[in-house]
């Protein structure tokens, strides 16, 4: 049965990639490192080789344990047991974590909890509670940076608007590599805290050598270094050459370094252009407002951690109605998932003073949203594509098969699914559509678009600024 499954193994790899929709890079680093231990008594053994180690293989039991088994079973034809195991691993290890002493295990958390201080990161910024949504290229391009730093994809560049998500990206990489590896260093910083200190250090009138030493030292004996808000080194010569002599020195030692910025590196003014050249020689990803979908999940996860489960059980009272007001939260707080966690604590601070049950009118009233401002609904979003297109919505809406019509079709599917909660059918109306998985269709097309072209990534971005020029 071994030689079957060996045999076997590149063509349920195959399948488990395409029917799970797996980025190549995700693919890469957690997937393609399974390799094919045992196979006896229905029990298959894997075993991971990736350079994450232990916490490469609790991400992959967390996100893809069941996928790979329903995978292995139907290419197969049987039903299996699934066991992923490390090099060196036995069957006889699975429980080796609750056969540790239980001082042990504290120690390693108290351990890596000062590590993760002193690297000045925030421990609940893990991938695990990081929701994907729309942004799956930027999120598996940070865990492949992450499982081997220094590797691929140096620099990485995250770019996108205000608390969409970026530092979170961030300090997981930096979380992640720390608990992967104990002898690492790792150090997260602002933009605005490193141009403090170099404006303190220079603004001494008497310089202490050792002082300026110790300086560069901690930014260039790291392996991985996070610098937050970049785009924040606009007209500061000083804090611009510094970053150029700690990126060079950091980079011919092949280690990571990452940038987060509220726009592409070729957009930020006032800079110089070696540095500009230095961000983009890496890779530059980009984290995209969440559909409707990806703010109902965030929404969610964000309830539980405030001790709400919510399920999408409708015929439970209680959870129906705090369903409605999620719904609510999701549709009026469309662009930042800081404003629409914040707006959640509201809800759930209210509630618990007030003694009262979340429902939706209760949302409502805590937050007052103003709608004083026209709401973007499917037909702004028609026409709003028409006019900068050049067509007419009604072209949008016919039967018409053209290129740019169709092309144009498609963006108004992506932008309705981002910015409102229409239901597919609602939508495919708007667009006088009698098939609603056509719009998933258009949905799926520019969001692979996107990744794959520049210009039409910009299109879109320069939609969304017409759409919520806020």
């Amino acid at each position: 049965m071994l030689d079957i499954l060996e045999k076997k193994w590149p063509e349920i790899l195959d399948f488990f990639k395409k029917e799970y929709d797996i980025q190549d890079i995700t693919f890469e680093t957690f997937i393609l490192p399974l390799n094919v231990k045992s196979y006896k008594n229905g029990l298959v053994q894997l075993v991971f080789t990736g350079n994450s180690g232990n916490s490469g293989l609790q991400y992959i039991n967390k996100r893809y344990f069941d996928f790979l088994k329903i995978s292995i079973s139907i290419i197969l034809g049987e039903d299996i047991d699934l066991q992923i195991l490390l090099p060196g691993d036995s069957a006889l290890d699975e429980d080796i974590e609750e056969t540790k002493p239980v001082s042990s295990i504290d120690s390693e958390d108290i351990i890596l909890d000062k590590r993760i201080s002193e690297s000045h990161l925030d421990k609940k910024y893990t991938f695990d509670s990081f929701v994907v949504g729309n942004n799956a290229v930027a999120q598996a391009t940070s865990l492949a940076v992450a499982d081997a730093p220094g590797e691929v994809h140096n620099p990485l560049f995250i770019y996108g608007g205000v608390g969409l998500g970026k530092t979170h990206l961030m300090q997981s990489i930096g979380n992640f590599v720390l608990k992967a590896d104990p002898k690492a260093k790792v150090l997260y910083t602002t933009t605005e805290s490193f141009t403090n200190e170099v404006i303190d250090l220079l603004g001494r009138q008497k310089k202490n050598q050792d002082e300026i030493i110790e300086f560069r030292n901690k930014y260039r004996n790291v392996d991985v270094l996070l610098i937050d808000d970049i785009q924040f080194i606009s007209g500061k010569e000083r804090t611009q050459e510094e970053i150029f002599n700690i990126f060079n020195e950091l980079f011919l030692k092949h280690k990571q370094i990452v940038f987060t910025s509220d726009r592409k590196p070729n957009e930020i003014e006032d800079i110089a252009d070696r540095l500009t050249t230095r961000f983009q020689q890496g890779i530059t990803v980009d984290i995209q407002s969440p559909d409707y979908e990806t703010r109902m999940a965030i929404l969610k996860n964000h309830a539980l951690s405030q001790g709400i489960k919510v399920t999408d059980d409708r015929d439970d009272f209680e959870n129906n109605n705090i369903l409605e007001a999620l719904d609510y939260i999701a549709s009026n707080f469309v662009t930042n998932v800081r404003e629409l966690e914040g707006s959640l604590n509201n809800v759930i601070a209210f509630s618990k003073i007030n003694r009262v049950p979340i429902t939706k009118e209760f949302a409502i009233d805590t937050l007052k949203v103003d709608n004083s401002e026209e709401k973007i609904t499917c037909q702004t979003i028609i026409n709003t594509v028409a006019e900068h297109c050049q067509i007419s919505p009604a072209d949008i809406c016919s039967k018409k098969r053209s290129q740019d019509i169709a092309f144009a079709r498609q963006i108004c599917m992506y932008l309705c699914r981002v910015y409102t909660d229409e239901k597919l059918e609602t939508i495919a109306k708007y667009l006088k559509k009698k098939n609603h998985a056509t719009i998933s269709y258009g949905y799926n097309e520019i969001k692979k678009a996107m990744e794959n072209d520049a210009s039409i990534k910009a299109t879109i971005d320069i939609l969304k600024k017409k759409l919520n020029p806020k």
